[in-house]
């Protein structure tokens, strides 16, 4: 394993990327100039006390819903804020990281949970949500600064109580294009304003076979972008019973949707190539023509691009999609929760903030107009693209939590395993919905049992 001690210049976040995954489980030394009136008075983590950044400490991240670059450009910058702490990244599951289970039982469950709302199930289950309230206190944490929905979300997410800082908020989407595809079938570029009937229409041209490859219209990571992100703010689970909540005309017009794209004529697929990670991936190897999902790992392309605005149902105009923050939770396990917490709340300051809106791409979760007007000023990624897209469409509302005391299960790892057995084994969608929803309600009722 390499040594983590690497600058990353932000001016490198588009190149190669991807390769950093070696340095995930290393760690990076922050040095810095200490805020002043932060000596502790008693012991660090007492109650009502503020822990000293001067106390050495380490910090880390699971990065279910943060990319390397991300963690690598935060840990340069928290260089000159705190003098002794140590930031380790955790790479999730999904990047060929450990379990949480494999983590809880080590005994190494990372400090902090960098995730959106469809991950606190998991947290909740393993018991890992800590209320952060009285740390807030004593903090002096300032949460007028920060987009009000967030918290309510998160709060109707959690039973109840504030178990992370915002991150990042929600724009209202867009679609990624490979000009260079369209230039070589000679098919006119996506447009703002499309619906998803239009980019299915276009999706159907620029699906083709030349030579021996198979080109696609569309790819993507389709359980998100259809499904768990759709913009009606459909549900897997029910929100206030213990079963599920898929089997609805509703359901049916959104898989009707996402069938039609995996089957235009000349598609085929199988266990493997449905995979919705290798799906997307057609896309940044230049054999897909258009996606709605990207990396920011994965976007040394060798192509042509620009963006457009996300597509929307025609029953939704406008709605990109809906509001879905992204949160840093302090586990319950943590055995550095003050400085954990230092860490999280620093990463919701103008200052930083500014940074990663302008330099990285990621959208403020902050009130102030000013620092929302600073994004992607400075992303060398997006240099000359049509970034206006990101503002074309409007946020739809954040779906509602569960009423606590609801049974979790991965309703969305089930659903994915139904639902793709309508492409790949030509199911009708009608019987998919229903055997979808008694393995859901079969895994639910297996869950209260134990």
């Amino acid at each position: 394993m390499k040594d983590s001690n690497v600058v990353i210049k932000g001016s490198m976040m588009n190149k190669k990327m991807w390769m950093a995954f070696a340095l995930a489980a290393g760690s990076l030394a922050l040095s810095a100039c200490a805020k002043s009136g932060t000596e502790a008075t008693n012991p660090p983590g007492e109650a009502g006390t503020v822990q000293d950044v001067n106390s050495p400490a380490e910090i880390s991240f699971y990065m279910w819903s943060m990319s390397q670059s991300e963690y690598d450009y935060i840990a340069v910058q928290a260089k000159s804020k705190f003098p002794h702490y140590t930031l380790k990244a955790v790479p999730s599951t999904g990047t060929g990281g450990v379990t949480i289970d494999t983590m809880l039982a080590s005994g190494a469950m990372p400090d902090l949970f960098v995730g959106r709302g469809v991950a606190t199930p998991d947290l909740q289950k393993n018991g890992l949500l800590y209320d952060i309230s009285e740390l807030m206190k004593t903090y002096k944490f300032d949460s007028s600064r920060i987009d009000p929905l967030a918290f309510e979300q998160m709060k109707r997410e959690t039973g109840g109580i504030i178990a992370g800082i915002p991150l990042s908020g929600t724009n209202g989407g867009v679609m990624h294009y490979n000009k260079d595809l369209f230039d070589k079938f000679g098919v006119p570029y996506p447009t703002d304003g499309m619906t998803w009937d239009d980019v299915y229409e276009v999706a159907k041209v620029m699906t083709r076979v030349e030579g021996d490859v198979q080109y696609r219209g569309f790819s993507d990571r389709w359980m998100e972008t259809f499904f768990t992100q759709n913009p009606f703010g459909e549900p897997i689970l029910s929100f206030t019973e213990d079963k599920a909540a898929v089997n609805t005309e509703r359901w049916k017009k959104i898989a009707e949707n996402w069938k039609r794209f995996y089957t235009i004529s000349g598609l085929k697929f199988d266990s493997k190539t449905i995979n919705k990670d290798l799906d997307w991936k057609e896309f940044i190897e230049g054999r897909s023509a258009m996606t709605t999902f990207v990396s920011r790992n994965f976007m040394d392309w060798n192509f042509q691009w620009d963006i457009v605005s996300m597509p929307v149902y025609k029953e939704l105009p406008g709605i990109g999609r809906l509001s879905d923050f992204r949160n840093v939770y302090l586990t319950s396990s943590s055995k550095n929760k003050d400085a954990a917490f230092q860490v999280a709340s620093w990463l919701s300051s103008e200052e930083l903030q500014g940074k990663l809106a302008a330099e990285l791409g990621v959208y403020p979760i902050l009130k102030s107009e000013e620092i929302k007007s600073l994004y992607l000023k400075n992303d060398p990624l997006y240099k000359g693209k049509h970034t206006e897209a990101f503002f074309f469409n409007k946020v739809g509302p954040g779906m509602p939590g569960r009423e606590p005391g609801l049974t979790n299960v991965a309703g969305q790892n089930l659903f994915m395993k139904e639902l793709q057995k309508a492409v790949v084994e030509d199911k009708d969608l009608n019987s998919v919905l229903r055997s979808a929803e008694e393995v859901i309600n079969k895994a639910i009722a297996s869950e209260k049992a134990k």
